[in-house]
């Protein structure tokens, strides 16, 4: 049913579902001024690679999120309003970005932008978006730069930075006598991908025997000038700062050439079902030991109200379960309450206050804090450390979490944080 999915998504770009609105809804809808907005309806823009090398993985996340604003829609929708939302695949090409972006601007007359994926891409479009005024929701990349109120006051980050996570796999290095005493290499993404994580491995004192990279888009090929750079060193830890289709040649190149350190692989490069898809039956062995950071509840632990919820949605609309459309499922939530925070007479201004002055309160399947106000828009703010079991499943090491904040400076820090049970039925 995946592939029925997807390409309605590609084709039409639209996904909607038709809804009534209830008669128990917090209050009756009246029209307002900005684009995308009626009596009776809210267009949500995104852009992601649903096609291409950076695709696999996260072209199941718009999906996702759609599978749950038709839920919402058909249990009457926000404050009498349904969801629509419109997909642009942009190949993960900063330059098909602009020109989708300007699409969803111009022609289909969005009211906000939401989930926007990869730092390369969404740097080709921030600053238009915030010279517009338009409501950039949950961005999906850990890119510092869009942590910028003054700069960008109507973009929101979600999950924690690059540099957050960094300081966070210091953190639990440094703090790990026998990680701590191995000889530490790192991999990274150029760009602001890699270099966030190294603002964050300096501010928190973690030095490197050795360090590679690649470029975005390189992950089509083995990496194995890297693999032997890295082994020539006697690395005997790893962390690998890359997205999973990456991370999957990283794993399967040194295994073919017989390197095997223990590895630390960031939250965003280690999904299973994604390494599967170009290691098969290999995955999960090579997966086993992994360490990874995580700021969510463990998908497998369907007692969790949050993850038995998300996976029925999941279910119900034959999409894989995965921690993309976990993740996808987990924002939308996040975004449909913001919508209802902002009342009735929705505006984008109303939009942005609601983030700015209610995040607190929001629910989610996240166990960290979200830190967002008008001084900042931090998104969550740190993570617990797991490992993966040979099953490909993350298991988590830590009952504490580790928070830490963007700055170029400081260290991560250990705190506990209790979420909120999730509203009822999931609704906002």
């Amino acid at each position: 049913m995946r592939n029925n999915i997807l390409p309605r998504v590609v084709a039409i770009g639209v996904i909607s579902a038709v809804a009534v609105a209830t008669a128990g809804s917090a209050g009756a809808a009246t029209p307002a001024a900005d684009p995308g907005v009626s009596k009776s309806e809210i267009v949500i823009g995104t852009t992601t690679p649903l096609t291409g090398p950076a695709s696999p993985g996260y072209k199941d996340v718009a999906p996702a999120a759609n599978a749950y604003f038709t839920y919402v829609n058909s249990k009457g929708g926000i404050n009498g309003r349904k969801i629509k939302l419109v997909v642009k695949d942009d190949q993960y090409n900063p330059a098909l970005t602009k020109k989708v972006t300007s699409e969803l601007i111009l022609s289909d007359k969005i009211f906000a932008l939401y989930g926007a994926l990869g730092t390369p891409t969404h740097s080709a479009v921030v600053a238009d978006l915030n010279r517009r005024g338009i409501p950039d929701i949950f961005i999906n990349t850990g890119g510092v730069s869009f942590d910028s109120p003054k700069k960008y006051p109507t973009t929101f980050p979600y999950f924690p930075s690059y540099t957050v996570e960094a300081k966070v796999m210091s953190y639990y290095i440094q703090n790990d006598a026998t990680l701590n005493a191995k000889t530490k290499c790192l991999m990274y993404q150029e760009g602001e991908f890699g270099d966030n994580a190294m603002a964050g491995f300096n501010a928190a004192g973690l030095s490197f025997a050795t360090t590679t990279s690649y470029f975005s888009g390189q992950q089509v090929a083995p990496f194995t000038s890297q693999v032997t750079k890295l082994a020539q060193a006697n690395c005997d830890l790893v962390v690998f700062f890359g997205v999973t289709s990456a991370t999957a040649q990283l794993l399967g190149t040194a295994a073919k050439a017989g390197f095997r350190p223990t590895w630390m692989v960031t939250s965003v490069g280690s999904d299973p079902s994604v390494l599967s898809g170009s290691l098969g039956a290999a995955a999960n062995a090579l997966l086993a030991g992994v360490y990874t950071p995580s700021f969510l509840v463990p998908i497998q632990d369907t007692t969790n109200p949050y993850v038995s919820q998300m996976k029925a949605i999941a279910d119900a609309n034959g999409l894989p379960w995965n921690f993309y459309t976990y993740y996808g499922i987990n924002t939308a939530y996040v975004l449909a309450q913001a919508l209802k925070a902002a009342g009735p007479n929705l505006t984008r201004a109303g939009l942005i206050d609601a983030l700015q002055t209610k995040a607190a309160t929001f629910r989610s399947a996240a166990v960290v804090p979200m830190n967002i106000s008008a001084k900042s828009h931090q998104g969550l703010t740190g993570y617990w450390m797991g490992k993966y079991n040979t099953s490909g499943q993350v298991e988590r090491l830590t009952p504490y979490i580790m928070t830490a904040t963007s700055a170029a400076s400081g260290t991560a820090k250990q705190a506990t944080f209790k979420p909120g049970a999730p509203t009822s039925k999931l609704l906002p």
